[in-house]
């Protein structure tokens, strides 16, 4: 186990982060299902849970539960972007590890902001199927999608992360 650098945080077991990105990936699964309108058939909510789990737990959780929640959609919604789904995850997780990273050194809204701004921006990857016009009308259903899971998410961070701190304990009622 390597030291901790940062007193305030404790060292948490490799078996609670795998559990903890097997729970959000379930529930990217489950958000996938709850199709948002849109040309392409992928926009669901399935990035909501990466949402959380980037704010919640960090870049590392954030990074895994994106891109498995969007492979998760294009494996329900049948692959509508063929193989560019692929560079797409990977956009995606590194947009959660950007979620998770800028809330722990700055603050939710400009964490959730530059997820909201990745996720969309992503849509060039889907120019070669969808052209140019496509990618350019589909953009404001990514973006309201985008939003959404992020404003879902947030609402549950917020609500969340005071209740299920380690600060507040329950004799201190």
């Amino acid at each position: 186990m390597q030291p901790n650098n940062e007193p305030h945080r404790k060292t948490v077991p490799r078996t609670l982060h795998v559990v903890r990105i097997a729970v959000f990936a379930a529930l990217s699964v489950v958000g996938s299902f709850i199709h948002l309108p849109s040309p392409v058939p992928s926009v669901a909510f399935d990035s909501a849970p990466g949402f959380f789990a980037a704010l919640y737990f960090g870049p590392v959780e954030g990074f895994c539960v994106f891109g498995f929640g969007h492979l998760a959609t294009a494996v329900v919604s049948g692959f509508p972007l063929g193989i560019l789904h692929f560079p797409i995850a990977v956009g995606l997780a590194f947009a959660g590890a950007a979620v998770g990273a800028i809330n722990r050194r700055w603050n939710v809204i400009p964490a959730v902001a530059a997820g909201i701004v990745i996720n969309t921006g992503l849509v060039v990857l889907a120019i070669p199927v969808l052209g140019f016009g496509g990618a350019l009308s589909f953009t404001p259903f990514l973006f309201v999608a985008a939003t959404v899971n992020g404003v879902v998410a947030t609402a549950a961070y917020l609500t969340l992360r005071w209740r299920l701190s380690p600060e507040r304990s329950f004799s201190a009622r």
